[in-house]
């Protein structure tokens, strides 16, 4: 039987920094000890840094060394999941917390083509076909192969070069790109809509017993119920995107604005308060 790892707690998750990409509002990691000083573990859902392309891959695990260092300097330990940014920083896609009650994933894996309102949404869907493909029934059943497919799909675009740079327009080419054909905001507001039930139809697939979904990935923050789940959404480090953190502890789970004052990030009072143990799924609210 493999052991399943142990987090000490509290532990933070965290999503999509992006740490690297031009229009990350992050410009030092240093920014973001504050962030991690006054918890023992920090989840860094997926999208943490860039390494999908092969151009700047050097630098985006040199970027992700960097992370490490600023939570090292707050005292915390790192644990890093793959998202569909960096989907080989990691052994790992997914954590399960709270004996079994909330499960931590990028959120990748909600839509077949990984990004549908990306410019490379085609190249990435028939490449998650391919994969698929692959896989025989039990393993399309298991949820550790079906992560690692979309992982494999999002390396698809790999040698595609990014031709992104960083300086002061950064955040508002990031923008206009998004908004440009005009049927992507649209696209993205359709992810958007359809994520909390996905995530949750997810769940009852693969974590039955999960009460809560932890993802990140469509990048617009909020918490949601569905049925007898609840659905967090820690949003991102870019511009115009709301970005959270949440905290478990002793079976219970914190949401913190995460703030950014003085040229630093941290954690504001908590927003919402959850049990993980007081209900089980389908008992209701």
């Amino acid at each position: 039987m493999i052991e399943k790892p142990q987090y000490e707690e509290p532990v933070r998750i965290i999503s999509d920094l992006h740490f690297g990409h031009p229009a990350s509002i992050i410009e030092r990691p240093e920014q973001l000890v504050p962030l991690f000083r006054d918890v023992k573990t920090v989840v860094f859902n997926g999208d943490s840094v860039e390494i999908r392309y092969m151009r700047g891959r050097r630098i985006g695990m040199r970027n992700s060394v960097l992370l490490r260092e600023a939570c090292e300097a707050a005292g915390t330990r790192p644990v890093f999941l793959n998202g569909n940014h960096d989907p080989i920083i990691s052994d790992l896609s997914h954590v399960d917390l709270a004996d079994g009650a909330v499960l931590v994933t990028h959120g990748d894996l909600l839509f077949h083509d990984i990004s549908p309102w990306s410019h490379d949404a085609h190249l990435l869907g028939k490449a998650h076909d391919r994969e698929l493909a692959g896989l025989d029934e039990d393993a399309f059943l298991d949820f550790e192969k079906r992560l690692y497919a979309s992982k494999r799909a999002a390396l698809a675009i790999e040698l595609h070069r990014t031709r992104h740079r960083r300086d002061n327009l950064s955040a508002i080419r990031t923008i206009m790109r998004e908004c440009w054909p005009p049927w992507r905001p649209l696209q993205i507001v359709r992810s958007w809509a359809v994520t909390p039930t996905r995530a949750e139809a997810l769940a009852r697939v693969f974590r039955p017993r999960a009460r809560f979904i932890l993802i990140g990935h469509t990048h617009f923050s909020g918490c949601w119920r569905r049925g007898p789940r609840v659905i967090i959404n820690t949003g991102s480090f870019l511009p115009i995107c709301g970005r959270m953190a949440v905290d478990v502890q002793g079976g219970s789970l914190k949401v913190h604005p995460i703030l950014f004052e003085r040229g630093v990030f941290k954690a504001g009072a908590p927003m919402m308060n959850f049990s993980a143990t007081k209900l089980l799924p389908g008992e209701g609210y």
